[in-house]
C-alpha cells in the first residue's frame, strides 16, 4: 500500500513538471509575453550578447541565419549571419539606403555614377549649377560638340584604356585619316565627323574643329572656312574678299543710316555706275509720251494728256472685273510689296469672309479641308503662341470673365453620323486617336489613328457619362471586370493592374462560389510551411516607392521555396516576383483551427490530468493520516 502511495506520487510530480516546461520563460519578470518564448526585463542592465573574436567568429560550425554575436576586434561591433556570409558591424547608416536631395544637407563624399547619366537637369542660374546639354549647346556658337579624345594617333595606340577616343592623323585599324576611333576594350570603331564638329583634346589640352577637310586647332594660325564669305585666321573673323555679293543682302538690310555714310542725301537712291553702287539723284522731267495698254485709256493726246484707269485685267494687277470679285483664268497669286508686309482679307459689315474647297497652308498642295504643312523644328525659344511648326492656336485674350472660352469644337451631324475624333499619327510608325463611339457614346483612347473602335482590343481607355464603371482600362485583348458590389458607387473598371502603392478604405476581393472550381478543403500539413516563413523588416530601393517608412513583410524567393503557388513572376528584364498575400488568410484561419483542436485536446488531456492530480492528492492525505 505504501509503496503504491509512493508511486503515484512520483507519477503526479512528473506531470506538474511536464505542464512547466510548455510555458514561456521570464528572467526578471514573472509574466512574461504571450508572444515571446523568452523575454528579459530589467530597467538597470542590458542584454550581453556573445563575446568574441573574428576568428572566434569565423570558426563557428553551420551558423544559423540570423545568428548575432558581439565581435571585440577591429572592426568591433554586433554581426549576425545573413544565410550565406557574416554581415556588420552594423552601425546607423545601414537604416538609410537614400540619398537626400532637398538641398538641405552636403555631400560629405564622391558619388559614383558607374558610368551612368544624370538626367533632367534644370537650365543653370548660377556659376556653381551643373549645366544640361541643350545649354552648353547654346553656348557653342554654331559647332557641334562631341565627347572628347586624347589626342591624335598616326597609328594605334599601345595599351589604351577603355573607351578612350583618338583623332586618326593617319589611316590605321580599318580607319581613314581625319576619324574619331573609340576602343571598347577589345577592338577599334571609327566614326567620320561632319563639318563644324568640335572637340577638347586632353594632352595638348586644345580644342580642335573640323572644317569639312580636316581639324583645325582654335588658337593655331591656320585658317578654315566657316562659310561662303567668311574666313578665320588665329581666331579673327573676317569678310573675305568678294564674300558679299548681292545674294548676300537681305530685303532691308541697306537702311537710311547706312547711304547717310556714303553720303546720300535726301531724295536720292541707290544706283549701279557700272563699277560700284553710288547714291544717285532721281531726274526731273516731262511724260511726253503714253503707252495705251490694258486697263490704261488715254484721251487728249499732248504732252499733258488725260490717263483714266479701267478695268485692270488680273494678270496686269487687276481684279478683272467692274464689281471687285476676281476671276482669273489661271491660278490666283497674292503677294505683299515691301518688306513684312500683310495680306488681308476683311469682309463688309456682317458679311464672311469663305474659302471653298481644301486651304493649303505652307503647301500648294493640301490634301484635307485644311493642310498645314512645313519642314521647321521648334525652337528653344518658342512656345505655343509663337512658334514656326505647323500648329493651331486658339486664344481668348479677355481675362476679366469666367465665361471667356477658347473652344476647339468637333461635331458630327447625330447617332447616325460618324465619329468626331482626334488622331495622331507618326507617319509609317504608329498612330492614336481619341473621340466619341458614336454606337455606345462613350469617350474611348483607340490605338489606331483611324479611330478603330469596333474591335476591342483596340480600345485602350473607355470612359462612360452614367453608370458604375465611370472609367475602364481594357486588358491588351479588351477583356475588363464590370462586376461591382451593390451599394458601391463605382469607378474605375480594370483588367489587370500593377502600381507602386494603393490607398483604400475598403478593399473586397471577389470570392462567389459560382466563380470557382476543384473546391478542396485545405490540407492542415500546407500549414506546416507557415512556421518555417521568415518575417522581415526593410526598406524599399529607391526609385521603387514613395513610401520611405519601415517596412513588414516577406521575401518572395523564400516564400516561393514554400509555397510556389503564391508567388508571380513578371515578364520584366529582372523577372520580378510577387506575391499573392490574400492566400495567407486561408493559410493562416486553417492553421489558427487546428491549433483550435490541439487545444481542445489539451483541455480534455488536462482535465483527465487534473482528476490524476485530485486523485493522487486524496491517497497522500489518507497516507500521511495514516502515518499520524
Amino acid at each position: 500500500m505504501q509503496l503504491r502511495i509512493v508511486k503515484q506520487f512520483f507519477i503526479g510530480a512528473t506531470v506538474l513538471c511536464s505542464q512547466n516546461l510548455f510555458s514561456q520563460i521570464g528572467i526578471g519578470t514573472t509574466n512574461p509575453d504571450a508572444s515571446a518564448k523568452l523575454e528579459i526585463s530589467s530597467t538597470s542592465k542590458g542584454f550581453l550578447p556573445p563575446r568574441m573574436t573574428s576568428n572566434d567568429k569565423n570558426a563557428i560550425s553551420s551558423p544559423a541565419t540570423g545568428l548575432m554575436i558581439y565581435q571585440t576586434d577591429n572592426p568591433s561591433g554586433l554581426y549576425y549571419y545573413n544565410g550565406s556570409s557574416w554581415s556588420g558591424p552594423l552601425t546607423a547608416a545601414d537604416l538609410s539606403e537614400y540619398l537626400k536631395a532637398d538641398g538641405t544637407t552636403a555631400a560629405t563624399g564622391s558619388l559614383n555614377m558607374a558610368n551612368n547619366k544624370v538626367t533632367n537637369v534644370a537650365t543653370p542660374t548660377a556659376s556653381t549649377d551643373a549645366a544640361n546639354k541643350s545649354y552648353v549647346d547654346g553656348l557653342s556658337g554654331g559647332l557641334t560638340w562631341k565627347e572628347s579624345v586624347v589626342n591624335f594617333a598616326a597609328s594605334a595606340p599601345a595599351s589604351p584604356a577603355t573607351g578612350s577616343r583618338y583623332i586618326l592623323s593617319a589611316a590605321w585599324g580599318g580607319g581613314s585619316k581625319d576619324q574619331i576611333a573609340t576602343y571598347s576594350g577589345s577592338a577599334w570603331t571609327f566614326a567620320t565627323p561632319t563639318n563644324r564638329d568640335a572637340v577638347f583634346a586632353t594632352v595638348p589640352s586644345n580644342g580642335y574643329v573640323y572644317n569639312g577637310t580636316g581639324w583645325s586647332q582654335f588658337n593655331s594660325s591656320t585658317s578654315y572656312t566657316f562659310s561662303t564669305g567668311l574666313t578665320n585666321s588665329a581666331n579673327t573673323i573676317t569678310l573675305a574678299t568678294g564674300g558679299v555679293a548681292t545674294t548676300h543682302i537681305a530685303d532691308g538690310a541697306v537702311t537710311a543710316a547706312k547711304l547717310n555714310s556714303m553720303s546720300a542725301t535726301s531724295g536720292q537712291y541707290l544706283k549701279y555706275n557700272g563699277s560700284a553702287w553710288a547714291p544717285a539723284t532721281i531726274s526731273a522731267g516731262t511724260v511726253t509720251s503714253v503707252a495705251v495698254g490694258s486697263g490704261l485709256s488715254v484721251t487728249n493726246a499732248t504732252s499733258t494728256p488725260t490717263i483714266s484707269l479701267g478695268t485692270v485685267p488680273v494678270a496686269n494687277g487687276g481684279t478683272g472685273t467692274t464689281n471687285g470679285s476676281i476671276t482669273g483664268t489661271t491660278a490666283l497669286t497674292f503677294t505683299a510689296g515691301g518688306t513684312n508686309q500683310n495680306v488681308t482679307l476683311t469682309p463688309s459689315g456682317t458679311g464672311y469672309t469663305v474659302l471653298n474647297g481644301k486651304v493649303g497652308i505652307g503647301t500648294s498642295t493640301p490634301t484635307t479641308a485644311i493642310h498645314i504643312q512645313n519642314s521647321n523644328a521648334l525652337g528653344a525659344s518658342e512656345d505655343p503662341s509663337n512658334n514656326s511648326v505647323p500648329s493651331l492656336y486658339l486664344y481668348n485674350s479677355n481675362n476679366a470673365s469666367s465665361a471667356a472660352h477658347a473652344i476647339l469644337g468637333l461635331r458630327t451631324a447625330g447617332n447616325g453620323s460618324g465619329n468626331p475624333y482626334v488622331s495622331w499619327d507618326i507617319n509609317a510608325v504608329k498612330g492614336f486617336s481619341m473621340g466619341i463611339n458614336n454606337s455606345t457614346d462613350q469617350l474611348v483612347i483607340n490605338n489606331r489613328w483611324d479611330f478603330q473602335v469596333g474591335t476591342a482590343a483596340n480600345n485602350i481607355m473607355i470612359m462612360n457619362e452614367t453608370g458604375q464603371s465611370r472609367v475602364i482600362i481594357p486588358s491588351d485583348g479588351g477583356s475588363y471586370s464590370t462586376s461591382w458590389p451593390t451599394g458601391w458607387g463605382g469607378g474605375l473598371a480594370l483588367y489587370d493592374m500593377t502600381c507602386a502603392g494603393i490607398y483604400y478604405t475598403t478593399l473586397s476581393a471577389r470570392s462567389d462560389m459560382r466563380l470557382k472550381n476543384h473546391i478542396q478543403d485545405l490540407s492542415p500539413n500546407l500549414t506546416e510551411n507557415l512556421f518555417k516563413l521568415r518575417p522581415v523588416t526593410y526598406f524599399w530601393n529607391k526609385g521603387e516607392s514613395d513610401d520611405h517608412n519601415l517596412q513588414y513583410g516577406f521575401i518572395a524567393q523564400e516564400v516561393e521555396a514554400l509555397y510556389p503557388d503564391l508567388v508571380a513572376t513578371a515578364t520584366d528584364e529582372q523577372q520580378t516576383k510577387s506575391v499573392n498575400f490574400q492566400s495567407f488568410h486561408a493559410l493562416a484561419i486553417k492553421a489558427i483551427q487546428n491549433q483550435q483542436i490541439q487545444i481542445e485536446d489539451l483541455k480534455k488531456a488536462n482535465i483527465e490530468k487534473q482528476k490524476q492530480i485530485d486523485e493522487l492528492s486524496l491517497l497522500i492525505h489518507a497516507y500521511l493520516n495514516n502515518k499520524k
